[in-house]
């Protein structure tokens, strides 16, 4: 996946974007996750994340980041790493879980991922880690 692109608003919009953060008690970038969960929950988008693909399969959850290799999870260790995603979003420490072969840790104000582990890690933000946990966890009923 690409490194993310900067946003250009006209500052009217961006007025807007402030007025619906403040209205909300969130940062802009909170409002913009909002927005997004808002119409996925609509059925605007898919709750699909792009560069995420998590599945049930016949023997557990594959999962697979971009174009990294895949692997597939026991429903059990699937539902361990959704469980680390939102504990270390919470403040709990990361997890380097060679059992369940993944790695989340906090690192400044995000988070990395490596799944499976060993394999390339995957930057992203606490807000992003819950919706991985919550695409794990429906793949995983």
């Amino acid at each position: 996946m690409s490194k993310p692109d900067s946003l250009r608003l006209s500052p009217r919009r961006l007025e807007q974007l402030h007025a619906i953060a403040n209205a909300l008690d969130l940062s802009v970038t909170e409002a913009v996750t909002h927005l997004i969960r808002r119409e996925i929950a609509a059925g605007t988008i898919p709750a699909a994340i792009p560069g995420f693909n998590v599945h049930r399969v016949a023997d557990g959850i594959l999962i697979q980041i971009d174009d990294g290799p895949s692997k597939t999870y026991s429903v059990e260790s699937a539902r361990a790493l959704a469980s680390t995603l939102r504990g270390t979003v919470a403040g709990e420490a990361g997890v380097f879980s060679v059992q369940h072969g993944y790695s989340f840790i906090r690192l400044g104000r995000g988070f990395k991922l490596t799944a499976p582990m060993p394999g390339p890690e995957v930057s992203m933000t606490g807000d992003l880690a819950i919706d991985l946990a919550e695409q794990i966890e429906k793949a995983a009923e």
